[in-house]
């Protein structure tokens, strides 16, 4: 089918009917991982479907709901004003829309397009380049988080609920001969890695037979290929060590097995943990 012949409308119509029933979405990420670069930079997107598609998968870019590549890498060299807009990968399903903003100003606050809990974020309050720099600061809601100094980078380890925000940014960029103070902002939001988990009987047992449990949580469909870990709890005490294995059996339960039973899940670093309700 030609992509390029059908009205936006329907295509999406035909995208949204084939994504139905199938929980597999292509996964875009940004080289540099930033959503602002300056004009005259470069900037490279790639689309993957997974080590299970196959290998003569045909993708196709769109840019605000207009067709501007066909490739699995869209590579956007010495970036124009233009290249600005929301840019979505088309494969057998559809990815996440992710937007790229293209600035000819002094200053921009780079952030990567998506961040998830537990992730290390890295802001850089970018100058234009072939200007000389001077100091920079960082706020987060009006609040100074990182003092004027040479260091254009703020790190935050380690990515949490608490650090969703309107972050920003002033820099002394020299022209005519003098320091100006330019400036710009970016609000973040912090997307769940995975849901809160949920703790499920999938046998109902009784007296001399077995009982199995299994903890139950998603992760994003941006990051499916994230380890995770499971541990199992009877009235807050350990039942099960953390492993990768989402399921607790219990042999021959006895009355003694009745009771509140809970489960955790965490990231193989424990940057994330969530435990379920008992």
């Amino acid at each position: 089918m030609n992509l390029r012949a059908v009205p936006l409308l329907k295509t999406i119509e035909m995208f949204a009917i084939i994504n139905a029933g199938h929980s597999s979405r292509p996964v875009v990420t940004f080289t540099p991982n930033v959503k602002k670069i300056f004009t005259t930079e470069s900037l490279s997107m790639m689309c993957d479907v997974g080590s299970g598609e196959q290998k003569d998968q045909k993708y196709d870019w769109f840019k605000t709901g207009t067709h501007v590549h066909t490739g699995k890498t869209y590579a956007i060299n010495s970036a124009e004003t233009s290249h600005s807009g929301s840019y979505q990968c088309f494969s057998k399903h559809a990815s996440d829309s992710h937007r790229l903003d293209v600035s000819n100003g002094w200053v921009i606050l780079q952030t990567p397009n998506y961040v998830y809990e537990g992730d290390n974020l890295t802001l850089r309050c970018h100058h234009y380049p072939g200007y000389t720099a001077g100091q920079t600061i960082f706020y987060k809601d009006n609040t100074v988080i990182q003092n004027w100094g040479y260091n254009d980078h703020f790190h935050i380890p380690r990515v949490n609920m608490e650090m969703i925000g309107k972050y920003q940014c002033t820099k002394q960029v020299k022209h005519n001969l003098i320091y100006y103070n330019h400036g710009d902002e970016e609000s973040i939001l912090v997307r769940d890695l995975f849901t809160t988990p949920k703790i499920k009987v999938i046998q109902n047992p009784t007296s001399k037979e077995n009982m199995t449990l299994r903890c139950e949580t998603s992760l994003h469909s941006s990051r499916q290929n994230e380890e995770l870990q499971f541990a199992f709890y009877k009235a807050g005490q350990i039942l099960q060590k953390f492993s990768s294995d989402d399921i607790c059996n219990i042999y021959v339960v006895q009355p003694e097995d009745f009771g509140e039973y809970s489960c955790e899940v965490k990231t193989e670093d424990g940057g994330v943990m969530k435990r379920s309700e008992e």
